[in-house]
């Protein structure tokens, strides 16, 4: 599946893919006291706080694989249009994470630094990916 795939989109699919599983699933916060209450004490990017953060980054990335997907496996043109917005969404999604990150420092957790890793690896994969086909930046 993923011979069909150029070097950039591999990266920003299997990326974009990994970043999907960590902000849904990962814990990002720990909430010690939480524990004590009788709540869950690991929260994931797409739960508080700042969900609204999360949740934007994560579509964002679905949109991201799903313009490379269905390019690659459907009857449709590479549309150099929204290839040219690859690298300011994965710089969105970095941004809007970095932002998440920023406004709750306290307590976090596995997810939130692999998240920051891999949103990196998506920035690259998305500006190889567009140098691939050729558009300039401007």
């Amino acid at each position: 599946m993923l011979s069909r795939l150029s070097r950039g989109e591999r990266f920003v699919v299997v990326a974009g893919g990994f970043l999907l599983l960590s902000l849904a699933f990962f814990p990002w916060h720990r909430f010690e006291i939480a524990a004590y209450l009788g709540g869950d004490p690991r929260r994931t990017a797409l739960q508080t706080p700042n969900a609204l953060q999360g949740t934007l980054a994560f579509l964002i990335i679905v949109a991201m694989v799903a313009q490379v997907l269905m390019t690659r496996y459907s009857n449709q043109k590479v549309n150099p249009a929204l290839v040219r917005l690859q690298p300011a969404a994965g710089l969105a999604v970095l941004g809007t994470l970095a932002w998440k990150l920023a406004s709750e420092m306290s307590d976090l957790s596995v997810g939130a630094y692999l998240g920051i890793l891999v949103a990196g690896v998506l920035v690259y994969g998305a500006f190889v990916m567009a140098k691939e086909s050729g558009t300039t930046f401007r």
